[in-house]
């Protein structure tokens, strides 16, 4: 059953010059139940204007405002680490400029309210599987992170990644995998060459997975090549819209 927690920051640090990694905890955290997918998001409950936290109530399987209490806004996040021992996870926000999410990360501290609902994921190479492909801009860049860490490419694996500069790179994934760490994501706002960098993906021979996180039509445009234009098989790929161009994902 889903369920939305109440919580609290407990640690902030810069992780790089574009993202910043906060630790979320206290409160009903230790209820919390990861989903188990190493690409698992949860949606974030912000404060309110009045800056406190008022938590969604689910209808018909959605996360509603009540209407009667100040409007606290959701937004999707993925869950980069999950400490059982602690009661908390981490989350890892690009920083970018007139958002509610990142505006809020520059600006929180030990305390602070937030809200988390319980998590999902797709994140799922068939077990026949020869080699796995990551794609992601710097929005998927946690997941992908999370993937690695926690040994989930238990085979031959390549990750193109698209990042605002080379001082965003996470230099300790390349021990982990063929990191191939591509420039210019948010140069301005919308800026992103994921489906230029996938058009020179190589796809090697044999059943592979790939794995896709980015902007919503560019995903969706990354699905079409591969599987259309390449002859990948539509059960051998993963692609997630994690974010709108000019729109906000509740």
């Amino acid at each position: 059953m889903k369920q939305c927690y109440r919580a609290e920051v407990l640690d902030k640090h810069w992780l790089t010059p574009s993202m910043i990694r906060v630790e979320i905890g206290g409160g009903d955290m230790a209820q919390f139940q990861s989903s188990g997918f190493p690409d698992e998001w949860v949606r974030l409950v912000f404060p309110a204007e009045n800056g406190k936290v008022t938590m969604p109530r689910l209808v018909d399987d959605r996360w509603q405002m009540p209407a009667d209490l100040p409007r606290s806004r959701l937004r999707p996040y993925t869950i980069r680490q999950v400490n059982e021992e602690m009661a908390s996870v981490t989350v890892d926000f690009v920083v970018h400029d007139g958002g509610l999410a990142s505006d809020w990360a520059r600006l929180a501290g030990p305390g602070d309210e937030i809200g988390v609902t319980s998590p999902q994921g797709k994140y799922a190479p068939p077990d026949d599987a020869e080699w796995i492909i990551l794609i992601a801009d710097a929005t998927g860049l946690p997941a992908v992170a999370r993937i690695l860490a926690e040994k989930k490419c238990n085979r031959p694996c390549v990750a193109h990644i698209e990042i605002p500069d080379m001082d965003d790179a996470q230099v300790d994934l390349d021990a982990l995998c063929r990191m191939n760490w591509h420039t210019g994501f948010g140069s301005i706002p919308g800026a992103t060459n994921l489906l230029e960098i996938a058009q020179s993906v190589h796809l090697p021979e044999g059943r592979g997975y790939v794995w896709v996180a980015g902007e919503a039509k560019v995903t969706t445009a990354i699905r079409r090549l591969l599987c259309e234009e390449r002859g990948l098989p539509k059960d051998s790929i993963t692609a997630i819209g994690y974010w709108i161009f000019g729109k906000s994902r509740e």
